[in-house]
């Protein structure tokens, strides 16, 4: 089984639960950072949403009067996002489509800005094929936004090391990529990331996202997660912070 057959039938099995599986403070708090630099840095007009799910970011860019097009791999999860826009009322506003970031069905400069969240480009096998097609459907100097998984994040290490679990530690040391329950991940370090970006033709600042705290983690937030999250909003776009996020949050410009 390919990679993207696997990643396909995991979203699908996972559509009907996901809103509740994902939804806990630490998230709640990402999501409100990710609003705050997607309203920051994207410019009225038309956006792509690649990965939109069950349509969480599609709904919230429609409610601030953007014209958006959610993309996702899975039909069923294309289908729990139509029922929420229907419910919204914002079909005017909103159109979603089943597609490929390989292959994105559009012509070439045609969007205003392209959001892409949750780390959906760390379940895309052909990286460069599809940052490629960022590019293309891109009207010159429009910003994407991005998160994808980190490599070297700060408390998936913390947490590996202090269990002991010695087979994981030594599969991150030599691989970049794993598959958990079907679902291929591929995690990037800043600079790999930053070169990919770069290489192809954007502009890129690149900060953390969970630099102290874990996501999977459904329990209210501790009290000193409270002074973690005060300090990652200081420190999120400064070095050597900005490579240890459980999540790198990447804005590029097409130049």
């Amino acid at each position: 089984m390919s990679h993207r057959t696997s990643i396909v039938r995991y979203y699908e099995d996972l559509a009907g639960n996901y809103d509740n599986r994902f939804d806990n403070q630490r998230l709640e708090y990402m999501r409100s950072v990710e609003n705050k630099v997607i309203l920051n840095s994207l410019k009225p007009g038309l956006i792509l949403d690649i990965g939109c799910g069950t349509g969480e970011q599609t709904l919230f860019l429609a409610k601030k009067d953007y014209q958006v097009i959610g993309v996702d791999i899975s039909g069923e999860m294309i289908r729990i996002a139509k029922d929420r826009v229907n419910n919204a009322g914002l079909n005017d506003k909103v159109s979603l489509i089943i597609a490929s970031a390989e292959a994105l069905p559009f012509k070439d400069n045609c969007v205003d800005g392209l959001i892409s969240i949750f780390g959906v480009y760390s379940h895309v096998p052909k990286i460069n094929i599809a940052i490629q097609e960022i590019y293309r459907v891109l009207h010159n100097n429009s910003l994407a936004v991005i998160t994808v998984v980190n490599r070297w994040n700060l408390t998936w290490w913390v947490k590996t090391i202090l269990n002991a679990k010695g087979r994981w530690i030594l599969h991150a040391l030599t691989n970049k990529d794993y598959t958990l329950n079907g679902l291929w991940t591929y995690y990037f370090s800043k600079s790999e990331l930053s070169n990919i970006l770069k290489n192809i033709g954007f502009k890129v600042s690149i900060g953390c996202l969970l630099l102290l705290l874990y996501p999977h983690n459904n329990r209210k937030l501790y009290f000193y997660e409270k002074f973690f999250i005060r300090f990652e909003d200081k420190v999120r776009w400064l070095f050597p912070f900005n490579r240890l996020g459980y999540y790198h949050l990447a804005v590029f410009e097409k130049k």
